[in-house]
């Protein structure tokens, strides 16, 4: 339901490791934290361009990180070269997507069930109605709804103790800590994710083949 921590490796790298390195190596050189910070997006953009060229599309992540990029660029013209937004970019980003998730659990499917199906079917039409057959199995909606819940939780939590730390630490300090911070939270949900799927489909082979009265 969701990418393997081996395949966000070089996201890690490149996303989050050439900036801090990127930044460290800049910073002396240019006028402000707001130019530097601007300069090392370079790094998460080809990312997402990369993996754009080799998959053919836009996974959800990208086309989410792309807007926090885009969010911080204008932020920071708009003030006058201000880097706070410029560094909060990504919190915004996952704490709206958090708000999301916790806004979709009354509805009829919760959000991670639509992310869920985009990276695990590519957008294949065959895949996508497999997928959402899905559904209809015994558990899966409450699993689902949980997944989501502790996915909004995290996120929202993650994204107000990155900005507090933006607001309160130097920007060399914060671009480490809130790497180390969010990459945490990120592969913590993933792991809760994949022992929660693995769980759920032993729980539903186990029901499916229990005999009915």
């Amino acid at each position: 339901m969701v990418p393997g921590l081996r395949a966000l490796a070089p996201q890690l790298l490149i996303a989050g490791v050439f900036p801090v390195i990127g930044y460290a190596l800049l910073r002396p050189h240019v006028s402000s934290d707001a130019t530097a910070l601007a300069a090392v997006l370079v790094f998460p953009v080809a990312e997402i361009v990369t993996q754009r060229v080799r998959r053919g599309v836009f996974e959800p992540i990208g086309i989410i990180a792309m807007v926090g990029i885009g969010i911080g660029l204008v932020g920071a013209v708009a003030l006058n070269g201000s880097a706070m937004l410029l560094k909060i970019r990504e919190s915004m980003v996952t704490g709206v997507f958090g708000v999301i998730c916790l806004a979709s659990l009354p509805m009829s499917r919760p959000a991670m069930f639509y992310l869920g199906r985009a990276f695990a079917t590519g957008g294949d039409p065959d895949k996508v109605a497999e997928f959402d057959a899905r559904w209809e199995l015994p558990t899966v909606p409450r699993r689902f709804r949980f997944v989501t819940a502790v996915w909004g939780v995290s996120l929202v939590g993650e994204a107000l103790l990155r900005m507090a730390l933006a607001m309160t630490i130097p920007t060399q300090a914060f671009l480490v800590i809130s790497q180390i911070v969010n990459w945490t939270v990120l592969g913590g949900l993933l792991w809760f994710s994949v022992v929660s799927t693995r769980a759920g489909e032993r729980q539903v082979l186990a029901l499916l083949e229990t005999p009915q009265a």
